[in-house]
């Protein structure tokens, strides 16, 4: 059930990076340059993540890369929360974006549950 939760959220998110690229750069903080390029390189390693999950082919040290994947556009999820007005992002309540922050860690557990029934 993990399996299929992760795969759907990131083949989800994968999709989206590249139906809707000017969102996903519009919330990649100032200080990162190429956004372009890390807005279509992160949505397809989503997109091969979730593949990955739902065919059940996942390896440890791929579940230990997505794990660090989550943790490297954490920062993307802060900057949401503290540049929503910025953003034009008013319409998402506040704690909508908060609750984003904690679900990073969620995820990382569940991926972490997989690596132990392996």
């Amino acid at each position: 059930m993990k399996r299929m939760i992760m795969g759907t959220v990131f083949l989800i998110a994968g999709i989206a990076h590249f139906l809707k690229p000017g969102k996903f750069t519009g919330i990649t903080p100032g200080f990162m340059p190429f956004k372009t390029f890390i807005v279509y390189l992160t949505g397809l390693l989503e997109f091969v993540f979730g593949v990955l999950l739902f065919l059940d082919r996942t390896r440890n040290w791929q579940l230990n890369g997505m794990q660090k994947f989550l943790w490297t556009v954490f920062p993307a999820n802060v900057y949401m929360y503290t540049h929503q007005e910025k953003l034009g992002l008013e319409k998402y309540p506040k704690w909508a974006l908060l609750g984003r922050l904690p679900l990073q860690q969620l995820m990382v557990d569940m991926l972490e549950d997989m690596k132990k029934q392996q």
